[in-house]
């Protein structure tokens, strides 16, 4: 009869550790999403406020950046943008609603109770002709801070 006890106890507690992953994750999954809308829609400051400080990036620039503020944000993606495949379609005098971003596949891990590691493979592409402007992936690195979820790291 113990040993069922615990056995039940052992089952809720997973199913509770189960569905807060499952919570987490569309968190994390919908604070991606506003990423992505608020970066196509050059919203730097609604962007910046998905993040949590200090933040690390490394993206088409050489060198790591880490931002400390909501302004830093705007500056790093300033420079990030203007590094990126897609500016020189746009600096042809095309601009961002003649792309279309499509997003492969994406991953999420859990790496702690607080830090989750989400890997997102996309394609750009030409909307007029379907010709490849880039393909790869990006890292984002999310973790809990005053119960919400926010990016600490770009890769």
């Amino acid at each position: 009869m113990k040993n069922l006890i615990y056995g039940i106890i052992f089952a809720l507690t997973m199913i509770e550790d189960v569905y807060s992953n499952e919570m987490d994750i569309k968190k994390i999954e919908d604070n991606h999403n506003a990423y992505y809308k608020h970066l196509f829609e050059n919203d730097m400051d609604s962007l910046a406020k998905l993040f949590s400080f200090p933040s690390l990036f490394k993206g088409f620039v050489s060198e790591v950046q880490i931002a400390k503020s909501e302004e830093d944000i705007k500056i790093i993606y300033q420079n990030l943008i203007k590094e990126a495949p897609q500016s020189k379609f746009v600096n042809t005098g095309r601009n961002y609603t003649e792309i279309n971003t499509s997003v492969e596949s994406k991953s999420i891990f859990k790496m702690r109770e607080d830090t989750y590691l989400l890997i997102v493979k996309y394609t750009q592409s030409d909307k007029k002709d379907n010709s490849l402007i880039f393909t790869g992936s990006a890292s984002y690195l999310f973790i809990k801070n005053d119960e919400k979820w926010l990016i600490s790291g770009v890769f």
